[in-house]
């Protein structure tokens, strides 16, 4: 493939991701401004929030200022008359992110990896400048650092995760030809139990939220109903969450494994207890638990099973297929080698990956919603590293050592 083909395949893909991203909020917009405005109001105004879901989907604080006549009439008062809202709409963060690794795993990117991504993520840049810098004056402005910068390392963090993705990167050679055996196996065993365990977790809150969404359909519909919002504004208010729907599922995951998440200013939703005021005036609100489950405080210990299992299935890339014991006697075989020790680390390794991609996930899907009691939403990230890490070393560790004492028993028996 010429590097001329690359370049424009490259521009064109961001480009296709930028419409697709921006489209998802403005189709269904021009749906309500036709058919339930009547076009009596401006197509521009959906032009522009449109334009900001999708800044705000890649976690852009949207600065907010009401004018006073509406900040009164609505009941805010003074305070609440200047606010932000950042809390991601991680549905278009996960479609940025998804299409950065689908870049980055094409051919064109292994045989001309730099010029790839200083296309990509330049493009996706100046696609950035151009929607900001002619985002029609309103009451919702945008930095532009935070602008230019957001979208972009979403689509760098999924061109990075195809570099390392895959058992032939170049991420993975060099980890292996350029670290010695025993830091590349602790290394390689630390990431796969650490991205195991984060990512099923992940999958179990999905699951989870799934589950919540069929049980309390019910309650979802009656928000639907309330908000009266007409044919097309169901289309439009249904996109949008759905664009917020890998947010909750965060929310979810928080909740799963201990912390919890705040659902404004001392409403907390946890499984050490539930306290609730006034929820988001949202029809996925109606899957909030209005009082903790009986069985809640079982539901800790599911991560520290999730992060057991990744340590057993991650135990190969540690120590091989090689059967023996936790402790080697071999008198040449150095203390940093012994399995033990190469758990403890790789499993310490693990417990600070899944600890990180916790508290990143909580960072995005945290912040403000509105003013008021909704300056603070979601989970803390601090909170849930702490929590997190500590169940996924306590899990890998014992995956790791217990799939040592298996081997040894089942050596010994033969």
């Amino acid at each position: 493939m010429k590097a001329r083909l690359v370049l424009l395949a490259t521009i064109l893909d961001v480009v296709v991701l930028a419409g697709l991203g921006v489209g998802i909020f403005f189709a269904p917009l021009t749906l309500v401004w036709a058919f339930s405005d009547g076009f009596s109001t401006q197509l521009v105004d959906s032009w522009a929030v449109a334009v900001q879901g999708w800044f705000l989907g890649h976690s852009v604080p949207l600065a907010i200022e009401l004018p006073e006549e509406l900040a009164q009439s609505l009941g805010l008062g003074a305070l609440g008359q200047s606010f932000q809202v950042t809390v991601a709409l991680l549905g278009i963060a996960l479609l940025t992110l998804l299409w950065g690794y689908r870049i980055g795993a094409r051919q064109g990117t292994g045989r001309f990896p730099f010029l790839t991504w200083f296309l990509a993520i330049g493009t996706m840049v100046g696609l950035s400048f151009l929607l900001v810098f002619f985002l029609p004056a309103g009451i919702v402005t945008i930095d532009i650092m935070d602008a230019l910068v957001r979208p972009a390392l979403f689509l760098a963090a999924g061109l990075a995760l195809a570099t390392w993705a895959g058992p032939n990167t170049a991420g993975r050679e060099i980890i292996r030809d350029r670290i010695p055996q025993v830091a590349s196996s602790i290394i390689r065993a630390g990431f796969a139990a650490g991205v195991g365990s984060l990512i099923a977790m992940v999958g179990v809150a999905a699951l989870v939220v799934s589950v919540l969404l069929v049980l309390n359909f019910s309650s979802v519909i009656s928000l639907y109903e309330a908000l009266q919002p007409g044919a097309y504004g169901i289309i439009a208010l249904s996109i949008a969450q759905l664009a917020l729907l890998p947010t909750v599922v965060v929310w979810v995951f928080s909740w799963l494994i201990g912390p919890g998440f705040a659902l404004g200013a001392g409403a907390m939703v946890s499984p050490l207890g539930t306290s609730l005021q006034a929820v988001p005036a949202l029809p996925l609100a109606g899957i909030v638990p209005q009082a903790v489950p009986s069985w809640s405080l079982a539901i800790i210990a599911l991560p520290a099973v999730v992060a057991f299992g990744a340590g057993i299935a991650a135990r190969t890339r540690l120590l091989g297929e090689t059967r023996g014991g936790l402790w080697v006697g071999d008198s040449g075989t150095p203390w940093f080698a012994q399995p033990a020790l190469m758990s403890l680390f790789s499993a310490l390794l693990a417990s600070v990956v899944a600890a990180g991609g916790g508290a990143l996930l909580a960072a995005l899907a945290s912040g403000e919603m509105g003013p008021g009691r909704f300056v603070q939403v979601g989970p803390d990230p601090a909170t849930i590293a702490l929590w997190w890490g500590t169940e996924v070393f306590a899990g890998v560790l014992l995956g790791f050592l217990s799939g040592g004492l298996a081997r040894s028993l089942s050596s010994t028996r033969r």
